[in-house]
């Protein structure tokens, strides 16, 4: 058994400032459930390697995918930070190192290929990844109200 569920597929980021990171107000969560003996993982990828404008014709561009950033007030960057609990299940949770997010604007950039953001080697019970995308921009960023990005999860059970 495998079960996968997104708690949203939206995640409005709200007005952007260059004096703040923004981080997603409502984080959207990912919930696994399996018995799968050798656990699960989940990967993701966007679909422009950061925050799209057509409007403005710009880009508000991922941080480095494959490492970990803390964002920066003033300094363009976009970037997505995975926290996760666990109700019960034999597994242990692991959030892959570029995505840790623990702290305020901190998670890795994501791009075009599936990157692994988390999983677990055993069982899950109501395991549940929280997804937060942050963004800082610097005061000189075109202004606009279109800047979108489409990011894409997916989960598999490890029998």
């Amino acid at each position: 058994v495998f079960s996968f569920a997104l708690s949203g597929n939206t995640d409005a980021l709200g007005v952007l400032s260059s004096s703040a990171v923004v981080s997603s107000p409502t984080p959207r969560t990912a919930t696994v459930n399996t018995n799968a003996k050798n656990g699960w993982t989940v990967w993701a990828k966007d679909s422009s390697t950061g925050l799209s404008s057509a409007t403005a014709a710009t880009t508000i561009a991922s941080t480095t995918p494959g490492t970990n950033s803390t964002l920066v007030s003033g300094t363009n960057g976009y970037n997505t930070g995975i926290t996760s609990s666990q109700v019960g299940g034999s597994g242990t949770i692991t959030v892959t190192a570029p995505f840790v997010g623990t702290g305020t604007g901190q998670g890795g950039g994501l791009d075009t290929s599936l990157r692994a953001l988390a999983s677990s080697n055993g069982t899950a019970n109501t395991a549940v990844l929280t997804i937060k995308n942050n963004v800082a921009i610097d005061p000189t960023l075109a202004a606009a109200s279109d800047y979108t990005d489409t990011i894409t999860v997916i989960g598999a059970g490890l029998f």
